[in-house]
């Protein structure tokens, strides 16, 4: 009886609080690009947000100060375009800073256990044990295991949309955490 009642006294103040945490980092502005034709990627990141925005402790590593967020997924089952997919926890963020003042953040941020490596212009900082041979080695790790090794990608490959949504970002930063 005593524990129960614990509970349910936990439970009266912990997940109210959990519940209005907030999101993971500001939402993207949808508004300029809701219709153009041209701009039909974000429609869907901008649903993504609407039916799960991460909440703010979420991924376990701080979202970049400057950034809006573009677009999330959760782990578990989507349909998109009649194709089922394995979903992966991530967060895409938008930012008009280049990827040096990104890199800087994050390595202040995380720590001695993250590593860096560079592939296909994206700059990766990632969670392993020790680091890996080269950022080709490092995407082959991520694509043949999605979603099992923490990671931030970093790149400058923005179509205009993005840019739109993003108050002039210049930059993404997607966010990859493991299932939980």
């Amino acid at each position: 009886m005593k524990r129960s009642y614990l509970l349910s006294l936990v439970s009266l103040f912990v997940f109210p609080a959990l519940a209005h945490a907030g999101p993971y980092a500001p939402l993207a502005d949808f508004s300029a690009v809701s219709k153009n034709p041209q701009c039909r990627l974000t429609a869907m990141q901008e649903s993504f947000l609407n039916s799960w925005t991460p909440p703010a402790q979420f991924f376990l590593v701080p979202p970049y100060p400057n950034a809006v967020l573009a677009s999330a997924m959760p782990s578990g089952n989507a349909q998109i375009h009649g194709h089922a997919y394995q979903t992966i926890p991530s967060a895409v963020l938008l930012t008009p800073d280049p990827p040096e003042q990104i890199l800087e953040f994050y390595q202040r941020s995380l720590g001695a256990t993250w590593f860096q490596a560079e592939d296909i212009d994206t700059i990766y900082l990632y969670r392993l044990p020790r680091p890996v041979a080269s950022g080709e080695a490092l995407t082959r790790q991520l694509m043949s295991k999605p979603g099992s090794i923490p990671n931030i990608a970093i790149d400058t490959q923005l179509s205009p949309c993005d840019q739109a949504i993003g108050r002039g970002a210049r930059t993404r930063i997607t966010v990859v955490s493991p299932p939980r």
